[in-house]
């Protein structure tokens, strides 16, 4: 939210916005009326295919640059699982189906050319980006996506990349590289402690 001059407000949406949204809400300000106020305005600006973007065109505008940021989208529904709405508004619903589409089509998607490829396959922890596991997480939250077919194919992926029960970490976070719970190519208790969190959802 920008204010303006003239005493009015201007929203936008850009990649720090919908970042800080999900802090605040592990912080317990979900019910917070100013969130409640970006909740709301994250559902206006919702795109016709149901997810988020920015108008940033970093690629040009080529027509996949008329779809929503996948990227975006997951984290925006990252955000909403904390609020009241979740599985209790047909918008989200629509949002999780273009992740799920996503996962049939691959193709790089919206301004930022979101794609399912090699590095989108490799297990990264912590959350930061576009990627497998946090795809999983987040969709595990949400009920349109709990039983479909193209969520457990990406769950089935996941679980093939465990070893010995535990979530292998495969591209690390390059500033967080030499932390002991993030090392590339060794098991991670935290992001084990993540994959149950999948598990108990659904239950």
């Amino acid at each position: 939210m920008i204010s303006m001059a003239n005493g009015t407000t201007k929203y936008h949406l850009n990649c720090k916005c919908y970042l800080l949204t999900t802090p605040l809400c592990r912080l317990g300000y979900s019910n917070d009326s100013r969130l409640i106020k970006t909740f709301d305005h994250l559902l206006e600006i919702q795109h016709d295919d149901g997810g988020w973007r920015c108008n940033t065109y970093k690629f040009g505008r080529g027509e996949e640059a008329a779809f929503s940021n996948p990227g975006t989208t997951l984290a925006v529904l990252d955000a909403f699982r904390f609020s009241l709405l979740l599985n209790k508004d047909e918008r989200l619903d629509k949002a999780v189906e273009s992740l799920l589409s996503h996962w049939q089509t691959r193709k790089p998607l919206g301004p930022c050319h979101y794609g399912i490829g090699a590095l989108f396959m490799k297990v990264e922890y912590p959350f930061f980006r576009y990627n497998l596991f946090f795809y999983v997480y987040v969709l595990s939250f949400y009920e349109r996506a709990k039983n479909d077919i193209r969520f457990l194919d990406a769950l089935n992926v996941l679980k093939s990349k465990m070893a010995d029960g535990k979530i292998v970490v495969e591209n690390p976070n390059g500033k967080l590289a030499n932390f002991a719970f993030c090392k590339k190519g060794e098991p991670s208790d935290l992001a084990t402690k993540r994959y149950h969190e999948i598990l108990n959802n659904l239950k």
